[in-house]
C-alpha cells in the first residue's frame, strides 16, 4: 500500500507539468503577453527535465575580449595613435610647399613656352643632377623647391630667347627609415620624401607602454640632429615641419619619463609623462588648467617613496617650485554640485547646479519663486533612485501575474483573458520615478521638517491651475470634466457618460494632484453614492480612473496591478496640462 501512495505522489507533479495552455486562449492574448507566457512555459519545460547524473562542474573555455582601458589609466597621447598605418607603401601625391629639398629620386616636370615649346619630366639622378638638352647638367640636390625653380629660369633664360620655365614637382621620392626603441612597430619603413618625424612615428603605430612621448631622437650620420616633443603637438599644436626626413635616418623613441597623474580639479584629469625638470604647474598647464569645481586652496601631493606613501599639502603658489617625480599623483578638492532641472509654472526655470544638501525650498528661492497661476498642489518631483526602484517593482510585479495568468488559463480561461489585457497595459505603462513631496511654500516655511532634500538629477515640474478633472479607463468619454467645488464622484462619472459593461464593477482609483493614489471600494456593483465613494475628495486636476475588471481574487491584487499603469497616465495628464498653460 504504501508503494501504491508513494508512486501516486510521483505522477501527480508530472500530471501538472504535462499539461499545456490551450492554443485558442494563446491567440486570445496581446501580442507581447503572449510571448512573455511562451517563453515562461519554455523554461518551466527545460527546468523540468530529469537529470540522469551529476551536472557537471566544468565549463568552456570562451576567448576573453580585450577590454577598454580605463581613459584614466592612460598616458595622454596614446590616443592619438589609436589607428595604425594599413599598408607601408609610399603614397606619392606631391602637395608641398617651396621649402620642400630635392634629392636623388624626385621627378621635376619642365614646360618651356615660347621659342622652343616642350614638356619633359627630369628625374634626379644619383649624383643630384639633372640634364635638360641645350642647357646641361644642373645640379639640384640639396636645393629648395623654390631656388631649383629659380637657377632653372635662369639657365633657360640664357639657353633660349623669350622662353619662359614652369617648373611642377612630378613625383616625390621614396626614403627608407629604421624606426627603432620604444616604437609600437619598430622597423624600417618606406615614406615619400615628404615626411617628418610625426608621419613616420604614425605609420609604426605610436609609442609602445613603456616609451617616450616627449623625447624622440632624429639621427642623421650617428648624429642626433633634432628632438620630438609629442605634446608640443597634442597639447600646443607646435609641428616642425620643416625638418623632412631623408634615406638613411633613425628614429629613437626613448624610454619613457616620470609618469604623474591628476586626478582631480582639472579639465583633463589623466596620467602625463613629465621630463625631469618640469613641475606640478606643468602638469595643471598640461591638464588645461582647474575646472570650474576645483577648490585651490585644498591641494594635496601622494607620492611613493621606498614602498611608504605620503601626503604633502601644497599651497597654489608652491606647484610651480615643487619637481615633480615618477609615480606622483595631484589631487585638487573639488566642490561636489547636484544638477537639479526645474520647469513649468515658475519664474526662472533651467537646470540649476546645487551645493550638496539644498532643500526643495532653498531652489524655488533662487528660480525666482512661483509664478501667479502656479499650483504647487500638483507638483512632480521626479528621482532617479525612485525610477529605478519603481521599474524592477513593476518587472517582479508582472511576473507575479504573468505566472498566475499561466496558472489559471488551464481552470478558468475567460479569467485569464482578463488578466491578459491587463497585463498588456501594465507592460506598456512607463515607470516614473515621482516622489510625493510638499510644494506649497506657506507650509514648507511654518514646517521646515516637510522639507526635502535634492538629490542629482532630480526633475521638479510646477503645473498650471487647472479647472479640470480627468476622467480615464473604462467609460463612455473618457477626457476631462470641469471641476466643481461641490460635485462628487458620481457626478464625474456620469459626466464622462457613465462607466463600461468591461469596468471593474467593486473598485476606482483617484489620483491626487500630488500624486497620492486612493482605491475606493464600491458597496455595490457601480454605486459611486454611498461609503467611501459618496465621501471622496475630489481636486482640481484629479484623475479619476476607472479599471477593466480583471477578476483578481482580492482589491489588494486590483490595487497593486493598477497602480503603475495609474501613475503613468497621471505624469502624462499632467505634462499636458501644463503644455496647455504655456
Amino acid at each position: 500500500m504504501k508503494r501504491f501512495y508513494l508512486a501516486i505522489i510521483l505522477i501527480i507533479p508530472l500530471i501538472g507539468f504535462s499539461q499545456e495552455i490551450d492554443e485558442e486562449f494563446l491567440d486570445s492574448l496581446p501580442e507581447d503577453v503572449r510571448k512573455d507566457v511562451l517563453e515562461k512555459m519554455e523554461a518551466k519545460k527545460e527546468l523540468e527535465k530529469p537529470v540522469y547524473r551529476r551536472a557537471s562542474t566544468k565549463v568552456d573555455k570562451e576567448k576573453e575580449e580585450e577590454e577598454d582601458i580605463d581613459s584614466r589609466y592612460k598616458i595622454f597621447g596614446s590616443d592619438f595613435f589609436d589607428t595604425v598605418q594599413t599598408s607601408f607603401m609610399p603614397i606619392n601625391e606631391p602637395n608641398l610647399d617651396d621649402s620642400y629639398i630635392l634629392d636623388f629620386g624626385d621627378v621635376l616636370e619642365i614646360q618651356l613656352i615660347g621659342q622652343n615649346d616642350a614638356i619633359e619630366e627630369y628625374e634626379l639622378k644619383r649624383d643630384g643632377t639633372i640634364n635638360i638638352p641645350d642647357i646641361g647638367k644642373v645640379s639640384l640636390a640639396g636645393l629648395s623647391l623654390y631656388d631649383a625653380s629659380q637657377l632653372i629660369k635662369a639657365k633657360v633664360d640664357k639657353a633660349y630667347i623669350g622662353t619662359q620655365a614652369f617648373i611642377t614637382l612630378k613625383n616625390i621620392r621614396d626614403i627608407n627609415i629604421l624606426i627603432s626603441g620604444n616604437a609600437y612597430n619598430p622597423g624600417i619603413y618606406t615614406l615619400n620624401g615628404n615626411s617628418n618625424m610625426l608621419h613616420a612615428i604614425s605609420m609604426a603605430g605610436g609609442i609602445n607602454d613603456i616609451g617616450s612621448y616627449r623625447s624622440i631622437s632624429l639621427i642623421r650620420d650617428n648624429k642626433i640632429i633634432g628632438n620630438l616633443d609629442l605634446y608640443d603637438v597634442l597639447i600646443y599644436g607646435k609641428s616642425d615641419q620643416k625638418t623632412r626626413l631623408r634615406s638613411g635616418d633613425s628614429i629613437v623613441v626613448n624610454p619613457v619619463g616620470n609618469i604623474v597623474s591628476v586626478e582631480s580639479g582639472v579639465l583633463r584629469p589623466g596620467r602625463y609623462e613629465l621630463k625631469e625638470s618640469e613641475t606640478f604647474a606643468d602638469l595643471v598647464s598640461f591638464a588645461n588648467g582647474y575646472n570650474l569645481n576645483s577648490d585651490q586652496s585644498n591641494i594635496l601631493i601622494k607620492r611613493l617613496d621606498k614602498g611608504r606613501s605620503s601626503i604633502i599639502d601644497i599651497e597654489p603658489d608652491q606647484l610651480s617650485s615643487t619637481i615633480v617625480k615618477n609615480g606622483d599623483g595631484l589631487f585638487i578638492r573639488e566642490y561636489k554640485y547636484n544638477s537639479v532641472k526645474i520647469s513649468g509654472a515658475i519664474k526662472n526655470p533651467g537646470t540649476y547646479l546645487l551645493p550638496i544638501g539644498t532643500s526643495l525650498t532653498d531652489l524655488i528661492k533662487d528660480a525666482g519663486g512661483y509664478e501667479s497661476s502656479a499650483y504647487p498642489f500638483g507638483g512632480y518631483l521626479n528621482n532617479k533612485n525612485s525610477l529605478r526602484i519603481n521599474e524592477e517593482s513593476k518587472e517582479k510585479l508582472y511576473n507575479k501575474f504573468l505566472n498566475s495568468l499561466i496558472k489559471n488559463s488551464i481552470t478558468n480561461t475567460s479569467e485569464s483573458n482578463s488578466l491578459g489585457l491587463v497585463l498588456q497595459q501594465l507592460k506598456d505603462a512607463p515607470v516614473t520615478g515621482r516622489i510625493i513631496v510638499e510644494f506649497d511654500m506657506d507650509i514648507l516655511l511654518a514646517k521646515p521638517e516637510l522639507d526635502t532634500i535634492l538629490e542629482d538629477e532630480d526633475e521638479i515640474f510646477i503645473p498650471y491651475k487647472t479647472q479640470q478633472v480627468y476622467i480615464q479607463g473604462e467609460v463612455s468619454n473618457p477626457g476631462a470634466v470641469r471641476y466643481f467645488e461641490l460635485e462628487n464622484l458620481a457626478y464625474y462619472i456620469s459626466a464622462s457618460g457613465g462607466v463600461m459593461d468591461t469596468a471593474d464593477e467593486k473598485t476606482v482609483f483617484v489620483v491626487h494632484p500630488n500624486g497620492e493614489t486612493k482605491s475606493i471600494s464600491l458597496n455595490s456593483r457601480f454605486n459611486f453614492n454611498s461609503g467611501d465613494a459618496k465621501n471622496a475628495l475630489i481636486y482640481p486636476g484629479s484623475i479619476i480612473y476607472v479599471p477593466k475588471s480583471s477578476n483578481l481574487a482580492s482589491n489588494l491584487e486590483v490595487a497593486s496591478i493598477w497602480a503603475p499603469i495609474i501613475s503613468s497616465a497621471a505624469l502624462s495628464l499632467t505634462s499636458i496640462s501644463v503644455l496647455n498653460n504655456q
